[in-house]
């Protein structure tokens, strides 16, 4: 190469690389921007971005509690009347861990274990009833001795209404089944 076609390579280098810059920058935007619209039309019309109180509002709605009770923040709260039980469920969001709780109350409450063989089987079917729940769990609050079942789902990517729903009809279902065995442990019954 001469010293006049090395001098135009150089000087043309900055050139080529800031057009080359440019359309590898005009490239990248077009691949994000397909990207967004290939994942906004991979969701449920259903699916909720961004949890609030207005979300879990009308997906209690569409499970038919139109009215839940408004607590603190993002909680409500509905009555729930089933074969065996009859307890309330929580919902609630926490925006700042990405979590929605749901958990039942006014479920069991522990004063009326009578003896502590009693508590021992309470104790041991609340273990095996947490053993054998793929979602969910039974817990004991030991200061006020309500026994309470609780799901906790992370909303990192969202919430659809099919997930939101399963998990809802499952605790529900969950503790109105398990209620019979609970309290035949909790009078101090074999299992």
């Amino acid at each position: 190469m001469t010293g006049a076609g090395l001098f135009l390579a150089l000087a043309c280098a900055p050139r080529l690389l800031r057009v080359e810059n440019e359309l590898l920058r005009m490239q990248n935007a077009e691949l994000r921007s397909r990207i967004d619209a290939a994942e906004r039309s991979a969701r449920p019309s259903d699916f909720a971005a961004e949890v609030n109180g207005e979300v879990l509002r009308s997906y209690l709605s569409r499970v038919g509690h139109p009215n839940p009770e408004q607590g603190p923040g993002d909680l409500l709260t509905v009555p729930i009347s089933g074969r065996n039980a009859r307890f309330r469920v929580s919902v609630q969001h926490f925006p700042r861990e990405r979590v929605l709780f749901i958990a039942t109350h006014d479920y069991i409450r522990l004063e009326e274990v009578t003896s502590s063989n009693a508590m021992v089987l309470v104790l041991t079917q609340l273990a095996a009833l947490n053993y054998d729940l793929l979602l969910g769990k039974f817990q004991l609050n030991p200061r006020s001795g309500e026994i309470s079942l609780s799901v906790e789902i992370n909303l990192d990517d969202g919430l659809g209404f099919a997930t939101w729903s399963a998990a809802f009809a499952h605790l529900v279902r969950t503790a109105d089944e398990r209620y019979p065995d609970l309290m035949r442990a909790v009078q101090g019954q074999g299992l």
